[in-house]
Parts: structure tokens; C-alpha cells; sequence
């Protein structure tokens, strides 16, 4: 694991920057269904997941910030998100319909992991990074 490199603050942007398109009604939506390649380079549910779970070391940098992310009162909130994944990502394997990116979009997996994303977007440690636009 090399996620010694990581700042607590550059690891929180990355996390908050994805929580904004996970977030997002149209972001992947123009994205992954409409084939709109100027959004992000997260062209495909994989790309997110490894995204977050490989590039961002998710899991391991919440077990390594962890007193920075509860002095902060984000602990609860970053982690429910890991857990939310981690759910979707075991629906998506077990469902053939979720492999379909409209569908998946559209599904209450999705809209549950949406709302954890929400939650961390909401954390007063996250507002510095929130991109104003």
C-alpha cells in the first residue's frame, strides 16, 4: 500500500471531488449513458470503484486518518460511504440489470449510494474542497 504519500488533505479532496459527481443527477448519467467524455475520465462504474478503492486507497487511508477524520466529525460519514460502496459494488456483481449503466443509475442502490455521497459533501471538513461553481 502506498498510501504514506498521501496527505490527510489530498486524500480528502480526491474523495470530496468524486462525492460531487457521484452526487451529481446528470454527471454520469451524461457520462456513462449519453457518452459525454468532457465531464470526467470515470467513463464506467469500474473506473469509479477503482477510483476510489485502488487510487484513493479508501478503505486503508480511513483506517489511517481515522483520528484526523473523527477529530473532524467525519468519521461516521467517510465511512458509511466506504460501506456504501462496497454494498453497491456487491449488488452490481450479483445483478446482471445493474451492469446496465441507465439501470444501475437509476436503481435504489444507486440512490442509497448517492445520499452517502451527499453526507460526506455535507461535512464541515469537506467544505473547503467543494468545487464553487
Amino acid at each position: 500500500m502506498e498510501t504514506a504519500m498521501f496527505t490527510f488533505e489530498y486524500w480528502l479532496e480526491g474523495v470530496v471531488r468524486t462525492c460531487e459527481l457521484i452526487a451529481s443527477e446528470e454527471a454520469f448519467f451524461r457520462t456513462w449513458v449519453l457518452g459525454d467524455r468532457s465531464i470526467t475520465s470515470i467513463h464506467y462504474y469500474d473506473e469509479l470503484f477503482e477510483q476510489l478503492i485502488g487510487d484513493l486507497h479508501l478503505e486503508e487511508c480511513i483506517g489511517q486518518f481515522e483520528n484526523t477524520l473523527r477529530k473532524d466529525g467525519a468519521f461516521d460519514a467517510v465511512s458509511s460511504f466506504a460501506v456504501a460502496l462496497r454494498h453497491l459494488d456487491q449488488c452490481i456483481e450479483s445483478r446482471s440489470d445493474l451492469h446496465d449503466a441507465k439501470m444501475l443509475l437509476a436503481s435504489e442502490e444507486w440512490a442509497a449510494f448517492q445520499n452517502s455521497a451527499r453526507q460526506v459533501l455535507a461535512l464541515p471538513a469537506a467544505q473547503s474542497y467543494l468545487r464553487r461553481t
